[in-house]
């Protein structure tokens, strides 16, 4: 009977210890508060304050929706990918690409409360080679927030490096041997 106890709190632990790594994972969002003009990938925000929470997350891809102050309403839903680079500094939740005076400052990176590494905006492509060439560095850039789009690092001078390639592969096939 002990033994049966045992088992039962063994694993009542362990499933709620689940529960709460895995929701804490799906609740991840931040206010961002901005006097100025600032830019996601397709939509510019004048100052305010506005709900940056993470939708669907992978290893690889996540999307991200930027809310209304009270969350009420869904005012874009773009796409993100891991920024390896480690947090500039601890207390800084949002990064901006610097192109200059005059323009709404775009967002390059989300950095959650807590985590080391954050998510980087991925731009649509004219808009990234805008962008990369302004701020002198490269920049994320897809067709669509489609899981099955290819993401590219878009180059200060506008080359595009695949980052990720979703779609199968094909490679040559070998003539069996006899």
């Amino acid at each position: 009977m002990h033994f049966i106890n045992a088992m039962l709190f063994i694993a009542m632990t362990v499933s709620s210890a689940y529960q709460e790594f895995s929701s804490a994972e799906w609740n991840k969002k931040s206010t961002l508060t901005t006097d100025k003009q600032i830019e996601f990938p397709g939509i510019i925000l004048g100052p305010g304050t506005y709900v940056v929470r993470l939708k669907e997350g992978s290893e690889k891809r996540s999307i991200v929706e930027i809310r209304s102050q009270d969350g009420t309403q869904a005012l874009a839903t773009v796409l993100a990918v891991p920024d390896l680079q480690q947090r500039p500094d601890d207390n800084l939740e949002f990064t901006y690409y610097m192109v200059g005076a005059g323009h709404p400052q775009p967002v390059q990176t989300w950095y959650y409360p807590g985590d080391l590494t954050g998510l980087q905006f991925v731009y649509p492509k004219p808009r990234a080679r805008e962008i990369a060439k302004a701020a002198d560095e490269h920049v994320m850039a897809s067709n669509s927030i489609r899981n099955d789009d290819v993401i590219v690092a878009v180059t200060p001078n506008g080359k595009e490096v695949v980052i990720d390639d979703p779609r199968p592969t094909q490679t040559a096939r070998q003539k069996p041997t006899r």
